[in-house]
């Protein structure tokens, strides 16, 4: 008898961890379309590593929430049943939770074929809008029912601050949902530099992947460092007014909006001067025949299938590449300037290009921590956007000792 009781125990025990862990490795993907039957839909281990179909990822993979999903808002998106709903982003181990709430750009639901939507707080902090046209916000899509496409009319950056890629992370579970198609008119400012390096747009390069293992031509290429400072330093100084101008013009309307100088976006429309001068015009690509200016189309659509999906929901919003890099310790103890300072300083030539110099030699020399013989990808990923721009935005708000 008690060799059956325990046989019987042993076999309920067995029973109930099998139904467990077979929901907790097809939680993840049962969750982004339910109701639906999708064949290949669940992935093998030859998909994904075995202890990536877990709940608790590792640090390199998304830390997924119970509750992360919305499934069934995203689903009365599709069916224009709301006009207000939150998201959250995908939580990353190192970084803090951001809640996302968009609206419709009308109050009201109506039987209108498409209804625009726009990012309107992070965090409940509403985000800064730089443009003086009421349709016209950082992050803003259209949702077209009868043609059923997504539309995504806006990629700006935001203040506070979402990286894009967590905005395409939304728009793609959304079109995974809905089962629409993604429209993009690419006016990235980063789409030369993902076309000069992997012969594709940047939006592409994120909806659908690319093999990063290949043996791309630009490897060849190495940046030597006074060549390109040097470079870069008489682009810059060529181009001085208009940054002057441009920074100003941001100011303006962040004081007229009442936003708070840590919150305002001083470098807005800015960073494509950056990548373009130093990318375009500061490396010797001579070693694979020039630079490659390629002509790729500027309006596109994407179907985003299942592996799509699992692909960007689970990866990290940015490699470690992209993660800030600080060049000085002072901004550990920020003092912030005040409007009225930082407009002196920013028609002060001399004082901008001492600024520029330092960020561009400080951000090199991180850049040579890592690699000691830097191609072009290494200026854009580790050089350019982790370091030069970010730092430029805090050496124009805070005092430092550089």
């Amino acid at each position: 008898m008690k060799g059956f009781k325990l046989n019987l125990f042993l076999f309920i025990a067995w029973w109930i961890f099998g139904v467990v862990s077979s929901v907790d490795n097809n939680a993840i993907y049962s969750a982004l379309k339910p109701q639906t039957t999708h064949q290949g839909f669940i992935m093998k281990e030859n998909d994904l590593n075995a202890d990536e179909h877990m709940i608790n990822l590792t640090s390199d993979t998304v830390n997924y929430s119970q509750d992360f999903f919305y499934t069934e808002d995203l689903k009365k998106i599709c069916h224009a049943q709301v006009n207000e709903f939150i998201w959250k982003c995908p939580t990353i181990s190192d970084s803090e939770e951001k809640i996302l709430k968009f609206r419709t750009i009308n109050d009201t639901i109506d039987d209108s074929l498409s209804m625009v939507w726009y990012l309107k707080s992070i965090n409940e902090i509403d985000v800064v809008k730089m443009e003086p046209k009421t349709y016209k916000h950082q992050i803003e899509f259209k949702v077209e029912f009868d043609e059923q496409i997504i539309s995504l009319n806006r990629l700006y950056p935001t203040y506070p601050e979402i990286s894009g890629f967590e905005i395409l992370q939304f728009i793609t579970n959304l079109a995974y949902q809905c089962e629409f198609l993604i429209h993009v008119h690419d006016a990235s400012d980063v789409t030369t530099i993902y076309s000069t390096l992997y012969g594709i747009t940047y939006y592409e390069y994120h909806f659908k992947g690319i093999d990063l293992n290949q043996n791309f031509s630009f490897k060849k290429i190495i940046v030597k460092k006074e060549t390109f400072l040097y470079c870069l330093e008489k682009r810059i100084e060529f181009l001085i007014e208009t940054l002057s101008e441009l920074f100003y013009q941001n100011i303006q309307i962040c004081e007229n909006a009442f936003v708070s100088v840590e919150f305002c976006p001083i470098t807005f429309e800015t960073q494509r001067i950056f990548y373009t001068q130093s990318f375009k015009f500061c490396i010797d690509w001579s070693p694979i025949g020039g630079f490659q200016d390629i002509n790729l189309p500027f309006s596109n659509l994407f179907e985003i299938d299942s592996k799509d999906i699992v692909r960007i929901i689970k990866r990290k919003q940015q490699s470690n590449y992209f993660n800030f890099v600080k060049i000085t310790r002072a901004l550990d103890k920020k003092i912030n300037k005040t409007y009225d300072e930082i407009k002196a300083q920013i028609f002060d030539e001399s004082f901008l290009m001492k600024i520029f110099f330092n960020i561009f030699e400080l951000c090199f020399f991180e850049l040579e921590k890592r690699k000691s013989n830097p191609n072009p990808e290494d200026i854009f990923k580790i050089y350019l956007r982790p370091c030069v721009i970010p730092n430029i935005n805090l050496f124009l708000k805070y005092y430092t000792n550089v």
